[in-house]
């Protein structure tokens, strides 16, 4: 009989923890990964559901060219940071290339998320990496042309 009890307290115990609520830092994860990833595959009005009112106009401007001429290999949430209860930065790594070059490309964005009945993005910024992911102008291009010798050293072996 014991054991039955203590059998019914350990179901109990474990169905418990399965229904406990999301922690605040889990709710905000799962929203900014939500964003992020419709960002990635072009499903900008599921984003912008996640994205504050008042930034939301800036946030489809940054990603204008996004599908066009940007396309959006991987995004990864690299890092989370609680301000408080109410205020998370989020730290997102962009892979990406342009269509007309193939050079691999990351850049590192710091995402501001406020909660405010629910998690929205309120502010982004590149963090660091690479420039040209929200339409920044490029430096232009270092050509080199100096000439070169395209032959390989010659040796003769007699």
């Amino acid at each position: 009989m014991a054991t039955k009890v203590g059998l019914v307290v350990l179901g109990l115990a474990l169905l418990g923890g399965c229904l406990a609520p999301p922690s605040q830092s889990q709710r905000v994860t799962d929203s900014a990964r939500e964003l992020n990833l419709a960002t990635r595959f072009g499903r900008m009005d599921v984003a912008l559901g996640h994205a504050a009112k008042g930034a939301q106009q800036s946030f489809l401007e940054r990603r204008a060219e996004w599908g066009k001429n940007i396309r959006i290999v991987d995004i990864e949430l690299a890092g989370l940071a609680m301000k408080d209860e109410m205020n998370a930065t989020i730290q997102v790594d962009v892979a990406w290339v342009r269509v007309n070059d193939d050079t691999l490309r990351t850049t590192r964005l710091a995402q501001l998320w406020r909660d405010d009945g629910g998690w929205h993005l309120v502010r982004e910024t590149r963090a660091a990496g690479d420039l040209g992911l929200f339409g920044e102008p490029l430096p232009p291009p270092v050509v080199d042309d100096t000439p070169r010798d395209v032959q390989f050293a010659t040796k003769v072996i007699r």
